[in-house]
């Protein structure tokens, strides 16, 4: 079994509750969590355990104002660092409030362990005899290696990326406990998993199927009678331009538009559509995608592709939420259409004022209907409650797309961790824009796009007809 210390300020209430929910997590997820409540039995050694977690493979550190000033929490965090691969052990919790990013935050925190020092040696130095105060001297040395963490791991500590405990405490620390023991992709039992959805899909409209058996004969290919199996077999271009646009083009040309079979069958269509594409993401992109949905007997991630065809070629979570592709209209994107677009901000505009514009953006999104210029405080709660109630049941999966390496300060992390303390239940996915290892198993990613493309555009081609 896998399992993950916690240092925390234990005298803190809020932090033990804080523990006891990340205790909680932790059991769902088959992960023993090893705090001093149930290690350390009545006449054991508080010292031993605390140097035992400074060996442990996985450390949560609860990061507070009272952590950076307790003794025994900063022995914890000294013996941490003494120890190997510092930042891959180490899963920071900030609690609101604790400053300690910019270097003139820390500074109150090298002040307090000065005065710690200087009062300790004061009192050593009205003691004649040092001959029995050998332990005080040792606490003395310390204390000053906890000064010099205040400057040397507070500098590491702020250079990682964080989450507030709002966001880990909704997510059941999804981000925190896939760190420590990250949820195997089994690519066959993936490819099964798709499959069996296409099926259930499929199941729901005859017109459909029928049409994707003709157009298999027609293609030269012999149908079998599990038509998911026949197309989930096929390259994943393949089985959307030859089979699955012209099988959806057929079957929607002999509705009225205007008939509910149309856009059921459209529907159906679309959602064949977006999980046929999953099959088309390398496998090694596959182990890079965001785990934040995964649990026992699900699948779910967020395919962040470096690729023509869009920010995210599809948004998913298996038996949870059905995935959207759009066609942006007077564009060559396409996109998931739960994506929420940066606003064109003002030129000078400070972070607060761009945050509050970006908010306003994601209201627009949710309640399309209700325009607000600013959002009360009221509003803001109303936000909150809805995205909450989309996010757990699965309705909606809003994203807001960031591309990284720009000099724009609102692509920076800590300018959507502030977006992140305000809208808890919201998606920031950072993408890469240019270079690197292309994501799709396919032979031209942008003529991929452009079959995408076109398939979500068969309405309007069919309106066109005389």
């Amino acid at each position: 079994m896998v399992s993950v210390y916690v240092s925390y300020a234990w005298k803190e209430e809020e932090q033990n509750r804080l523990v006891d929910k990340l205790g909680e997590a932790c059991a769902a997820r088959g992960i023993e969590l090893r705090r001093d409540i149930n290690r350390i039995g009545y006449g054991d050694s508080i010292r031993q355990f605390m140097d035992e977690i400074g060996d442990g493979r996985h450390v949560v550190l609860v990061l507070s104002e009272a952590y950076y000033k307790s003794e025994s929490c900063m022995y914890e965090l000294l013996k941490i660092h003494q120890n190997r691969d510092f930042r891959k052990r180490v899963n920071p919790v900030v609690l609101s409030g604790t400053q300690f990013r910019k270097p003139i935050d820390r500074v109150p925190y090298i002040e307090f362990w000065n005065n710690e020092t200087a009062n300790l040696q004061a009192a050593l130095n009205r003691i004649r005899d040092s001959t029995h105060i050998l332990e005080l001297q040792k606490a003395l040395n310390y204390y000053a290696d906890f000064r010099r963490l205040m400057s040397e791991l507070l500098s590491d500590l702020a250079d990682m990326n964080t989450l507030t405990e709002e966001v880990h405490v909704h997510t059941d620390f999804a981000a925190l406990l896939d760190r420590i023991s990250p949820p195997i992709i089994e690519i066959d039992d993936f490819r099964t998993k798709i499959t069996e959805e296409i099926r259930n899909i499929l199941a729901t409209s005859n017109r459909l199927n029928n049409a994707l058996q003709s157009t298999l004969r027609d293609a030269g290919i012999e149908p079998t009678a599990d038509m998911a199996a026949s197309l989930c077999a096929l390259d994943p271009q393949r089985a959307l331009e030859d089979l699955l646009f012209p099988a959806t083009k057929s079957t929607l040309a002999v509705f009225d538009p205007r008939q509910p079979e149309f856009a059921d069958t459209w529907n159906v269509a679309k959602s064949v559509l977006a999980w046929l594409s999953l099959l088309a993401v390398d496998d090694d992109w596959l182990g890079q995608a965001n785990r934040s949905a995964l649990s026992a007997g699900k699948l779910g991630f967020e395919i962040v592709v470096e690729t023509p065809l869009g920010v995210e070629l599809v948004s998913s979570r298996y038996r949870q939420m059905v995935p959207r592709l759009r066609a942006k209209k007077g564009t060559a994107e396409v996109i998931g259409d739960d994506l929420i677009p940066q606003p064109q901000y003002e030129t000078g505009w400070g972070d607060e004022a761009a945050l509050d514009k970006l908010v306003l953006e994601v209201w627009a999104r949710v309640f399309p209907e209700e325009s607000r210029a600013t959002l009360s405080q009221k509003d803001l709660r109303t936000l909150n409650n809805e995205l909450r109630f989309r996010d757990r049941h699965k309705t909606f999966h809003h994203y807001i797309p960031v591309p990284t390496e720009q000099t724009s300060r609102l692509c920076r992390p800590d300018f959507y961790q502030k977006l992140l303390e305000k809208l808890p239940a919201i998606t920031v996915i950072f993408f890469q824009p240019t270079g690197g290892t292309p994501a799709l198993l396919v032979s031209d990613e942008d003529y991929f796009r452009t079959v995408v493309r076109n398939f979500l555009s068969i309405p309007e081609q069919l309106a066109r007809k005389p």
